[in-house]
């Protein structure tokens, strides 16, 4: 086995973080300035994956595992995910306690992009990574910064790397930061420093139905909170394209109030004015406006909150044209196959 380092292939990190480190998704020194649950749920390793291209026949994995996360979307396996372009996905199971895995990759073009990605039931750390033959890293594309709440994150997808940020940047060659924190993601100021100091090329904000229930508000303060978050974040990114996806459907939160009188509906109408407002009072026609309430039918949704692969496939289908026009690309044909 040839070995290599395993850094040199993870993506899915922040700059100046380190995932081996300390396992998680933030910024160590954030942590301190968040509510419990948001930094649970950055332990999730959403979205991390080790990408290369080479001739390699057969790689091989030795992984260290630490304690449980607490909110992985519990639809997912335990099992790295390994996605291959024109192949379908294979599942590789962690192993209990850490270990090695042997992982045999199809006859393919040496030039296809490899992705494992990691599972997220547990914290996990990849020790040792070697192949039969050559591995090539996999150069970065323009970084692409999603914050978000669990459908974010990866609920309820089947497998690690249907979530549908993932989805739009393998269509859109982004090199994906996921953001998502299932159970939070409320516009958490410290969260909006995080993105504004990121570097990213493009953003995308995907929030608010935590605000219903997770820790309900009311529309005006949710309204007050969008703004401060787009104005922090414009703070540090003034001219990078910026999408904003209101809450998806939620068919029993649509019209009940919450425990301040607040219904999803109108939590949602408040988020959409507040940023149609922001872009007005600031002239901002980088920032864009997506309204999240027909982007899934409910028909999608496999517990009447979350999407399954399919609601995550349709969520990336609606996002891809706008992220692509807000960095000057054409919108791709289709997204790239699924590889079930």
């Amino acid at each position: 086995m040839i070995r290599v380092q395993p850094e040199r292939f993870l993506h899915g990190v922040l700059p100046g973080v380190s995932w081996t480190g300390g396992g998680s998704r933030l910024p160590l020194a954030v942590g301190t300035k968040l509510t419990a649950d948001t930094v649970r749920a950055a332990r999730v390793p959403a979205g991390l994956h080790l990408a290369f291209t080479g001739p390699a026949s057969t790689v091989e994995l030795t992984v260290e595992t630490g304690e449980r996360t607490s909110v992985p979307a519990p639809t997912l396996p335990e099992a790295f995910a390994v996605r291959v372009p024109g192949f379908p996905a294979r599942l590789v199971p962690l192993p209990p306690g850490g270990g090695t895995e042997l992982i045999v990759l199809p006859a393919r073009d040496p030039s296809s992009v490899v992705r494992v990605y990691f599972p997220e039931a547990a914290e996990v750390r990849v020790v040792a990574l070697g192949a039969d033959r050559r591995l090539e890293p996999v150069e970065p594309g323009p970084r692409w910064v999603v914050y978000g709440d669990s459908v974010t994150q990866g609920w309820s997808v089947s497998a690690p790397g249907l979530a549908w940020p993932t989805l739009v940047a393998e269509a859109l060659g982004l090199d994906l930061v996921n953001l998502g924190f299932a159970g939070a993601a409320r516009g958490e100021l410290p969260t909006a420093d995080v993105v504004a100091a990121s570097g990213a090329a493009a953003v995308a904000l995907a929030w608010g139905t935590n605000a219903y229930s997770s820790l309900p508000t009311s529309p005006a303060q949710l309204a007050e909170t969008t703004r401060l978050y787009l104005t922090a974040v414009r703070q540090g990114l003034p001219d990078v394209p910026v999408l904003v996806v209101s809450p998806i459907v939620r068919p029993a939160a649509e019209h009940v109030p919450n425990r301040f009188g607040a219904s999803l509906a109108e939590l949602r109408a408040a988020m959409e004015d507040a940023v149609r407002r922001f872009a007005e009072a600031t002239q901002d026609d980088r920032l864009v406006l997506l309204p999240g309430r027909d982007l899934v039918p409910a028909v999608h949704l496999v517990d009447g909150v979350h999407p399954g692969d399919e609601g995550h496939r349709t969520l990336a289908e609606g996002v891809t044209p706008h992220v692509a026009a807000g960095l000057g690309r054409k919108t791709p044909p289709a997204l790239p196959a699924s590889g079930r």
